[in-house]
């Protein structure tokens, strides 16, 4: 019985080893952080803070996917030329939602 269990340490190990080489990997391709701002689905090309800008806010939504969607969405309806999705912290700082910013 230790014989068999010594032929497969290596086989172990190897998989071990594959696997966190793996992780480490997809890691490094990983989608773009949430910190980063999100574009506007506007042509133009500058951020602006839809907050000082008298923006209407809509929302929250649960990811920026969601958010993108209404905006776009929005956009093709006629409803507003321009929008914005924002990520904001939550009043308990644990949790962030995004807002839709219109114009």
């Amino acid at each position: 019985m230790k014989s068999r269990t010594f032929r497969l340490a290596p086989a172990v190990a190897t998989v071990t080893a594959v696997l966190l080489l793996a992780g480490t990997a997809g890691a490094a391709v990983a989608a773009p952080s949430d910190e980063s701002p999100s574009p506007s689905g506007s042509a133009t090309s500058q951020q602006v803070d839809p907050v000082k800008e008298h923006w209407d806010k809509h929302g929250p939504y649960a990811d920026e996917q969601s958010c993108r969607k209404a905006g776009k969405d929005g956009q093709d309806h006629g409803n507003w030329h321009e929008y914005q999705c924002k990520r904001e912290d939550n009043n308990d700082q644990y949790r962030y939602y995004w807002w839709l910013y219109t114009h």
